[in-house]
């Protein structure tokens, strides 16, 4: 049953980020990434509001949680993830490992992303 909502949500989380992204660039019309930025901030609003409210004022079963917040949001962004860790590291008085967290994914997300395009470029 895990599987099939994880397949379900991911689809629909898909399908949100591909319509959304793309709604928003086509209307702002720009060369800058508006829509994975609009994507990105809803996404954290988004789950950390069914994190805070859905997930622990309601009954929703394990497998129904873990296709919405790991189907669902994994796959319309996964930011959203990056952004509640941080926070519960940060809730947890653990700054440094915050610091350290953040410093890593976005230096080395930038650092891999080049080294895969310059591994593309000389195939």
């Amino acid at each position: 049953m895990r599987i099939l909502l994880l397949v379900v949500f991911g689809s629909l989380g898909t399908l949100a980020r591909y319509g959304l992204q793309g709604l928003v660039q086509h209307r702002t019309a720009s060369s800058f990434p508006t829509g994975t930025l609009v994507v990105n901030l809803a996404g954290c609003l988004l789950l950390g509001g069914v994190l805070e409210f859905g997930m622990k004022r309601l009954l929703v079963p394990p497998d129904w949680r873990i296709g919405i917040t790991v189907g669902f949001f994994g796959a319309f962004t996964t930011f959203s993830s990056f952004s509640y860790e941080t926070i519960q590291l940060l809730r947890d008085g653990e700054w440094g490992r915050a610091g350290l967290y953040v410093a890593l994914s976005v230096i080395g997300g930038l650092l891999a992303m080049a080294v895969g395009l310059r591994a593309g470029e000389a195939m």
